[in-house]
């Protein structure tokens, strides 16, 4: 099962303001949503990384950031755009990973 990287606020912040697509995964060992996305979560991150970077964010550790960009439901997919929020998917309710990519593949057009 995938296990996401812990990163500090800082860590995140910098990574998403680099140029070019970003992705964020936010999500808590607690969620029981998001222990059902979590087996899928490595191929969703080999796909995106064709075309984005990948950061994972813990929706308890690095809660001042995710209220900073207004994220409370977990899943989370985040995509930034030069260091700007531009899209996600998640609000707290169940993902499968075929909503996830197809939610991804759309932003690429």
């Amino acid at each position: 099962m995938y296990q996401p990287e812990k990163h500090t606020n800082e860590e995140i912040q910098t990574f998403i303001d680099q140029p070019g697509r970003q992705l964020m995964f936010l999500s808590a060992d607690w969620c029981g949503d998001c222990k059902v996305i979590k087996p899928f979560v490595q191929g969703i991150k080999d796909e995106v990384s064709k075309t984005a970077g990948w950061i994972d964010a813990d929706r308890d550790d690095n809660l001042d950031l995710a209220t900073s960009y207004g994220l409370r439901g977990i899943p989370s997919f985040v995509l930034f755009v030069d260091g700007k929020k531009v899209d996600q998917i998640g609000h707290g309710e169940r993902l499968t990973p075929k909503q996830v990519t197809d939610w991804y593949e759309g932003t690429l057009q």
